[in-house]
């Protein structure tokens, strides 16, 4: 007659633990899991690699470029008569040229891409006659 269970509170308690066993378990489990995917790296370093790469190539011609326009503002300063400003850099005349330009097709753009109003309904002669009725 000991080996009965029919204590329900015996029962509650067996069942706890074996809930509490299986959730240890699975954050054991996933914990691993996490374990394998941070150590796996190698797709991740080789788009940094690249990426580190171009950085550099884009360092290497912005500095090539701000060289070759302080040369071409010290040409110009040089070149310039005494007291006159020295004058502005060709790339920049093109650019003042297209500005006003790309202006206009941004406004034509913004223009064309707005909805429309849609016109005003004409009443008919029935609803202006349902309108002009007193009540």
């Amino acid at each position: 007659m000991g080996a009965r269970r029919n204590n329900t509170f015996t029962r509650w308690i067996g069942d706890m633990v074996d809930d509490t066993k299986e959730l240890v378990d699975d954050i054991l489990d996933r914990g691993g899991d996490v374990e394998e995917a941070v150590t796996d790296t190698s797709p991740i370093t080789s788009e940094l690699t690249t990426l580190a790469s171009a950085i550099e190539e884009l360092t290497a011609t912005v500095n090539r470029l701000a060289q070759l326009q302080s040369a071409a503002a010290a040409t110009a300063a040089a070149a310039a008569p005494d007291g006159a400003p020295p004058a502005a850099p060709s790339a920049v005349a093109p650019a003042a040229r297209t500005a006003p330009a790309a202006t206009r097709a941004t406004a034509a753009v913004a223009k064309a891409s707005t909805p429309a109003k849609k016109p005003a309904k004409k009443k008919t002669a029935s609803a202006a006659k349902r309108s002009a009725k007193p009540k």
